[in-house]
């Protein structure tokens, strides 16, 4: 029954997945195989026991978690109890005995290696294959299977016998990771007797990726078509920091966000938790702690996930140079020798002739409150390589970029909110952002799912400015934005003297969506009257202006549109888009105070009306209603 369902499922997504345009594109007999090295903790893993047997230890069990949670109900509502009263230790205690207890098979040595004989339930092609897959395990073991199904409609019914999935023992460095892919490639293609495959990595898997290229690329350079590195953790994350110090402060909104996002809810509730204090969940975190480092405090995948900038002070005061000596030594060389010589390694893997491209989000707060823009859980800057400005901060105006990878002055590699310098790129001119996105949220818009269909099955290079509907840059598109806005001439983000009208699209695929104004701030354009202009579901209409853009390049400017969406929750809707004017000689750059406030400031009325307000997520309610009403009348006027 299992194995019906997920051939029923298979099915069922393939054929909901939009093909969009690029049905026509994709017009070819033979396709490569496509290895997909999934993120974080996929790899299902068991125990091999003396007597032949095996346990499983890590994969997610459903019924297992259900019956341990029924077992200890009695203590959970005792710590819940507490935790009203400000006392987050019995809950954390309960839940992480738990934990240790379910994953103690999952721990390692000081040195780094396992305390347990633990293994990847699939090692080769013949059993990683997701035709055998289905067959024989139920489905099991395949990963980012939305993606995949989505793929498969462009190769056809028998797709299933294209895609491969990648496992290893996540727990170990990054290196060992990599060298289990460099092996895992030579078993597809003799399985296959393909002349090259197409590889596909996430989060974790990109940086696993990322490595493999550093260390084997050039040597496959014949083997491999494509490498694709959507949201890749090439540099790591600061969760990995939170986890070493235990310097957590949780975004409760940010997490909101990331919920909507992954939902694709068309209803806005983030607002509602703006403000809010939920710092409880930062205290069940640190009390759980101790518990969690039990289990993975010695994996090295943990420590290689450590930002370049915190590794050394990470190595020195949390582990003991003696006896965790092979596993430092191991992370030494990542962080040391082989993440610094990224750039030059991902350039050699182009020229010999691999398609590399990088996909990665930007503008997301990090989750653990580190200050650090990017997808949530991965930051921009370890993604792509590039320099970019804090959370909440821009370059100056003016803003020069410092080409340290790409030197050509010609070629314009700030982001439209001058937020991110891709001139430091690890591959700048092969590497896109999209402004909103979300860790994990690939097939959530279908910019997205155009863009790296795009990317897998062509064969002839790409690059960011070979298509102008996939500018490097580019504003999420995901249902739940509910709206999107770009100037009808100019590439998306910027604006010049050619433009005429503004171009507002509904996002959703359920609700129309009225204007009730659209408002500038750093221009003086007036826009056509657009209160209760209505966008039906998909569409898009333009709204001329009158004003002059300013004659200079290099200015950050912001449109925002207010909106409603008749028959959603959403009591007001707002989205402001940044946008770089770029209309003559470029303003001076004060290199004095490089750094800017990234939004526009706050009026002093709204300030004054918002004194007066409980700091509740009723504050960020109110913003958007005078923000939009506002601008209303400054239109009719």
């Amino acid at each position: 029954m299992k194995k019906t369902i997920a051939v029923i499922l298979s099915i069922i997504i393939a054929l909901t997945l939009s093909v969009q345009s690029f049905a026509a594109v994709i017009d070819r007999e033979e396709f490569y195989p496509i290895i997909i090295v999934p993120g974080y903790s996929s790899s299902g893993l068991y125990l091999q026991n003396e007597d032949g047997t095996k346990t499983h230890v890590w994969g997610i069990d459903t019924e297992l978690i259900l019956k341990r949670v029924i077992a200890r109900s009695i203590d959970l509502a005792k710590g819940v109890k507490e935790l009203t009263k400000g006392n987050a230790q019995l809950v954390a205690d309960t839940v992480g005995v738990e934990f240790a207890q379910m994953f103690e098979h999952m721990r390692c040595n000081p040195d780094g290696t396992s305390v347990y004989n633990i293994h990847t339930y699939t090692s080769t092609a013949a059993d990683s294959n997701n035709t055998y897959l289905l067959e024989n395990e139920d489905g099991k073991y395949m990963y980012e299977q939305e993606i995949m199904a989505m793929f498969g409609s462009y190769i056809g019914e028998d797709w299933n016998d294209y895609i491969f999935n990648f496992s290893t023992d996540f727990r170990m460095n990054v290196e060992k990771c990599a060298a289990d892919l460099d092996k895992y490639i030579d078993s597809v293609l003799e399985y296959t007797g393909a002349e090259k495959v197409n590889i596909y990595c996430v989060s974790h898997g990109g940086q696993v990726g990322a490595t493999f290229l550093n260390l084997y690329g050039e040597q496959k350079a014949d083997k491999i078509n494509n490498v694709l590195l959507t949201i890749p953790a090439i540099g790591g994350s600061t969760i990995a920091y939170a986890f070493y110090t235990g310097d957590i402060k949780f975004d409760e909104e940010n997490l909101l966000y990331f919920i909507e996002n992954g939902m694709m809810f068309e209803n806005d509730y983030h607002w509602l938790m703006s403000n809010e204090n939920l710092n409880f969940i930062d205290e069940v975190l640190c009390c759980l702690l101790p518990y969690i480092k039990n289990v993975m405090g010695y994996w090295g995948s943990m420590l290689d996930f450590v930002p370049a900038n915190d590794y050394e002070s990470i190595r020195n005061t949390c582990f003991d140079a003696e006896e965790s000596a092979p596993l430092l030594e191991k992370s030494d060389r990542f962080h040391r020798e082989i993440y610094p010589s990224m750039a030059q390694r991902l350039q050699a893997c182009v020229d010999a002739g691999i398609n590399v491209y990088i996909i990665a989000g930007m503008g997301n707060k990090d989750i653990v409150g580190r200050g650090e823009s990017g997808d949530a859980i991965i930051s921009t800057s370890s993604s792509t390589g590039a320099v970019c400005a804090p959370f909440g901060k821009r370059f100056a105006n003016g803003y020069e970029t410092l080409r340290t990878v790409c030197g050509d002055r010609t070629h314009n590699h700030l982001s439209p909110s001058m937020e991110v310098d891709a001139s430091t790129c690890y591959l700048p001119e092969y590497t896109w952002f999209v402004d909103g996105f979300y860790h994990g949220m690939t097939v959530k818009s279908d910019y997205n799912t155009e863009l790296i269909t795009r990317l897998m099955f062509t064969d002839d290079r790409i690059d960011i400015y070979t298509y102008k509907e996939f500018p490097q840059f580019h504003a999420d598109t995901n249902r739940c934005q509910a709206v999107f806005a770009h100037f009808n001439q100019s590439v998306e983000g910027y604006v010049s003297q050619a433009d005429n009208t503004l171009v507002v699209e509904n996002c959703s695929k359920k609700y129309p969506l009225r204007i009730i104004s659209v408002s500038c701030g750093g221009m003086e354009l007036d826009f056509e009257n657009s209160f209760l202009k209505e966008i039906p579901v998909g569409e898009k209409i333009e709204i001329p202006f009158k004003g002059e853009i300013p004659c200079v390049s290099g200015v950050k400017t912001e449109i925002t549109v207010n909106y409603v969406q008749p028959g959603a929750l959403t009591p007001i809707g707002s989205r402001t888009f940044d946008f770089t004017v770029m209309n003559g000689e470029k303003v001076g750059f004060d290199s004095e105070n490089p750094i800017a406030e990234s939004n526009s400031p706050q009026d002093s009325m709204l300030d004054m009306i918002l004194s007066f307000i409980p700091q509740l997520g009723i504050q960020k309610l109110i913003t958007m209603v005078y923000n939009a009403l506002k601008a209303l009348v400054f239109n009719i006027i």
